[in-house]
């Protein structure tokens, strides 16, 4: 009997150690592969723009564009061409994102409808998109509806893209001093009175149409926009905001605000919302 028990011994370590093993594992799961370069979100903002790498692919659209407005199209104008520049991502050692394939993009926005909303160095941008996404449905069409600026449809994918012009986002009007005497005094000759809880006529009444809205400022928050002689005032709820703000503090409110009104305003499908403010 004892001799039994001494040779039971090692069968059961051994059933012990199977047991062991075909126990389900406790340790962590092994990291996922890292996004491919361009595709985190903080790629989109933390890099620099450097040389495209040769070989320099061809441009996706020629001067023969019809999306361009005449005194902004500028190889016809006469602008020699920049030199190509490709962004990297600062966490991609180097590399660059690929340039858009304009295919792809259509087929992945298939029966959708982008709305861009922004100033006119949105609107470059804007073209800049839409000639390279003709390079893949050459039946694009004009599409102006909704209060858009410009728009442009793609039948091949039935998507549409258009342009809401806005220079703030926000509501502004220009008041003028009305009494001269102020102006000698102080030198304003009126204000540019931007309310920041209202958002600007042009696309005020867009955001249920659109799957996607694409915002885009920056280019008219300086001084020299507005100088001293005609600066910005800021106001909230119908009152000046107290004390006045500055026009950097001024555009954090009102991306800020911007935000809280299209969450307000939730359209009829789900959506999606992006901001881009210029540095």
């Amino acid at each position: 009997m004892r001799s039994l028990r001494l040779r039971l011994v090692p069968l059961l370590a051994i059933a012990a150690v199977l047991c062991l093993l075909s126990l389900p594992s406790r340790r962590s799961p092994p990291p996922e592969p890292p996004l491919p370069c361009g595709a985190a979100p903080s790629d989109a903002t933390a890099g620099r723009w450097v040389p495209t790498p040769e070989p320099v692919p061809a441009p996706l659209y020629t001067v023969s564009c019809p999306f361009h407005r005449g005194s902004y199209n500028c190889l016809r104008n006469g602008r020699p061409p920049l030199a190509p520049l490709s962004w990297a991502p600062a966490r991609c050692g180097g590399a660059v994102v690929l340039r858009i394939d304009p295919a792809a993009f259509l087929a992945a926005a298939r029966g959708r409808r982008v709305g861009l909303v922004g100033d006119s160095l949105s609107e470059n941008l804007a073209v800049a998109l839409l000639c390279a996404l003709r390079s893949a449905d050459p039946d694009a069409r004009r599409w102006k509806r909704r209060g858009a600026w410009r728009g442009w449809y793609f039948p091949r994918d039935d998507v549409t893209v258009a342009f809401h012009r806005t220079v703030l986002l926000a509501k502004y009007t220009w008041q003028p001093v009305e009494n001269p005497e102020e102006i000698q005094k102080d030198g304003i000759k009126g204000i540019y009175r931007v309310d920041v809880d209202i958002p600007d006529d042009e696309w005020i009444n867009v955001t249920k149409f659109y799957d996607v809205l694409i915002f885009n400022t920056g280019h008219w928050w300086v001084t020299y926009k507005f100088p001293k002689e005609t600066p910005l005032v800021f106001y909230k709820d119908g009152k000046p905001i107290e004390p006045p703000l500055s026009i950097p503090d001024g555009l954090k409110l009102v991306l800020k605000t911007m935000a809280s009104y299209i969450d307000r305003e939730p359209p009829e499908h789900d959506a999606e919302a992006m901001a881009h403010a210029v540095a």
